[in-house]
């Protein structure tokens, strides 16, 4: 008899960037939250020898299904869940200036109100196929921050401000204190990553002081780069540079360097990322909605920038659906750049392995191959929506994955090879009891405004 395994997915579509994103019917094994065996045809046939080529304690049927590597969603603000729809309409900019006077609903809210805004929306995360989740927080909650994230099971990054008061620029966190918080995320399977200054608070020896800090814990880290005009133009005021070319001549871009948004990039700026390695997550509903701009994907993807998707958080999206983000992406630059400007295969590669890549977890995450975490998703096909559906020279199940799906058509999320939501029904989280206290949290936000 063949070696026992802990779970066998058999019969579905499997899609993932190992395999060239060529879809061929197939089944996967699982032992010990690993992916085991992937073979293009039923686990539970026999070998010459009579013997079947995997013998497993449980069995789910794929027929029908597509199986797929987990999303990942590199740029989310969880605690913005609760002021979903209050910043519809307006800009950045505009958000800045309404909602200044009380610290974007801070002083209307607790630090329980946030813990559930945030566990709400991973919960939406996991229902529609997001495994993996960078958490942009915008008041660090300490080890909670971490509590909201592995009690509902999803897979993340924490990124924690450098500065401990935005107020006073230079009360800077101490470099144990980062080292503690690296070591805490590290310890728990989270990814630690330093929050870096936005760009109207630029001050050379300020970023200086802090990127010989973070090189000496070899820690990533992040900002909003280059997303708004009104904060190019900070930058180009102070110093007579744009924000990217700013950070290069300074040497602050590296390959731990994650930029998010990125939408106003010049050819000249397009390889200073690329020379300096650094990964850009792009979300783009998000530029879309607030009028952000264009970014120029399609040319960072031609010269081999690691790019990747994020939703951002409610105020800029209302959603943290990955799968209208790559709709979104295509799309957007469809109409911008030509119509095969990106291709299925580009946008794929942003929602999974690329997504591992710019958080440095590809190693493990963002493929269906052999050795790696058994991090997966089922997508139903059934629905009219989502056919007719072809394998072969003409396939176009790429295509149904890019431009049909939505996260509703996700019934199974497998995360370490445990199945967190079974048949569209998150297993680990409560949701409705989460809903009811971010709603009622929502209801003092929108009473305490103006």
């Amino acid at each position: 008899m063949g070696k026992l395994h802990d779970l066998g997915i058999v019969n579905a579509i499997i899609v993932s960037a190992n395999f060239g994103y060529e879809p061929f019917i197939g089944s996967v094994a699982v032992k010990d939250g690993r992916i085991a065996a992937i073979i293009q045809e039923n686990l539970n046939v026999t070998d010459g020898a009579g013997n079947f080529v995997a013998k497993c304690a449980q069995w789910i049927d794929g027929e029908g299904k597509i199986l797929m590597p987990g999303l990942f969603n590199g740029h989310c603000h969880g605690d913005m869940t609760l002021g979903k729809g209050l910043g519809d309409g307006m800009t950045l900019g505009e958000q800045n200036e309404a909602f200044s006077d009380h610290n974007w609903f801070q002083k209307f809210i607790t630090d329980e109100d946030r813990y559930y805004s945030r566990q709400l929306t991973y919960c939406e995360a996991l229902l529609s196929g997001t495994t993996f989740l960078c958490e942009n927080m915008y008041w660090s909650l300490g080890k909670f921050s971490a509590k909201a994230m592995i009690e509902t099971g999803i897979r993340g990054a924490l990124v924690e401000d450098v500065r401990r008061d935005f107020i006073n620029q230079d009360d800077l966190v101490p470099t144990e204190d980062l080292r503690v918080f690296m070591e805490d995320c590290r310890r728990q399977g989270l990814v630690p990553i330093a929050g870096l200054p936005a760009e109207e608070d630029f001050e050379t020896r300020r970023l200086l002081d802090i990127h010989k800090k973070l090189e000496s814990l070899g820690l990533f880290r992040t900002m909003h780069l280059a997303e708004t005009d009104w904060r190019i133009a900070a930058v180009e005021t102070k110093y007579g540079l744009t924000p990217i070319d700013y950070l290069h001549q300074n040497k602050i871009l590296n390959k731990y360097f994650i930029g998010s948004h990125v939408v106003h990039a010049s050819d000249k700026e397009i390889n200073q990322l690329k020379e300096d390695g650094v990964a850009v997550v792009n979300t783009p509903l998000c530029e879309m909605k607030i009028a952000d701009g264009i970014a120029p994907i399609p040319e960072m993807v031609r010269r081999g920038i690691t790019v990747c998707l994020g939703t951002d958080g409610a105020m800029w999206n209302n959603s943290n659906d990955i799968f209208r983000e790559m709709k979104g992406m295509a799309l957007l630059h469809s109409i911008n750049s030509g119509a095969r400007s990106l291709s299925p295969r580009d946008i794929l590669n942003m929602a999974t392995i690329n997504g591992a890549k710019a958080f440095g977890v590809d190693a493990d995450l963002g493929t269906i191959e052999p050795g790696k975490s058994a991090d997966m998703i089922l997508i139903e096909t059934a629905a009219p929506h989502m056919q007719p559906l072809r394998l072969g020279k003409h396939e176009n199940v790429l295509s149904n994955i890019v431009y049909s799906a939505t996260g509703a058509d996700v019934t199974d999320v497998f995360i370490g090879g445990k199945r967190i939501v079974e048949n569209r029904v998150l297993k680990s989280a409560d949701v409705k009891a989460i809903a009811a206290k971010v709603r009622q949290a929502s209801e003092k936000i929108a009473n305490a405004l103006k």
